[in-house]
């Protein structure tokens, strides 16, 4: 699924069969779930091994629109456990997305905030996963949209 990285301006783009998946320049590849990922590396100020920010690449089975699809991962989100909470469902009008979803959801003790972005394809439906733990999750927002607004998934033109 991954090609080649091509660099600009504190920026990278990881080729993908979905299209270009724009990541910071300094986040390191992390592949191991079998879907396509990227992970703020650790820094000082986090050494203990806490939960760090990520973004990770998925194209699932699509239900054919975007309303049944957004729905569907609308309740992926909420069947976590040990629990989740949807936070807000908006029509995303920038890149190729079209549904931002923000939840909040707990991994080993630490809430996690998320932005997941979807887009439906002819072949699948495109997810764009982007985590944080809930006190670095403000700072990284901004990383997240651009992310998402930035990536040359030409699937989903």
């Amino acid at each position: 699924m991954t090609g080649a990285d091509t660099t600009t301006a504190g920026w990278r783009t990881r080729a993908t069969a979905a299209g270009g998946f724009r990541v910071p320049a300094g986040w390191i590849d992390d592949d191991r779930t079998g879907a396509l990922a990227v992970v703020r590396p650790e820094v000082a100020a986090n050494p203990n091994g806490t939960f760090r920010e990520n973004a990770v690449l998925s194209v699932v089975e699509s239900a054919g629109d975007i309303v049944a699809d957004s729905s569907n991962a609308i309740a992926e989100a909420r069947a976590m456990l040990p629990w989740s909470h949807v936070v807000s469902v908006t029509p995303w009008p920038e890149g190729p997305f079209e549904r931002r979803m923000q939840f909040l959801y707990e991994y080993e003790g630490v809430t996690v905030a998320v932005t997941k972005f979807t887009g439906t394809t002819r072949g699948g439906r495109v997810d764009l996963t982007c985590s944080a733990g809930l006190d670095t999750y403000p700072a990284m927002i901004g990383t997240f949209d651009s992310i998402a607004a930035l990536s040359p998934l030409e699937l989903l033109s």
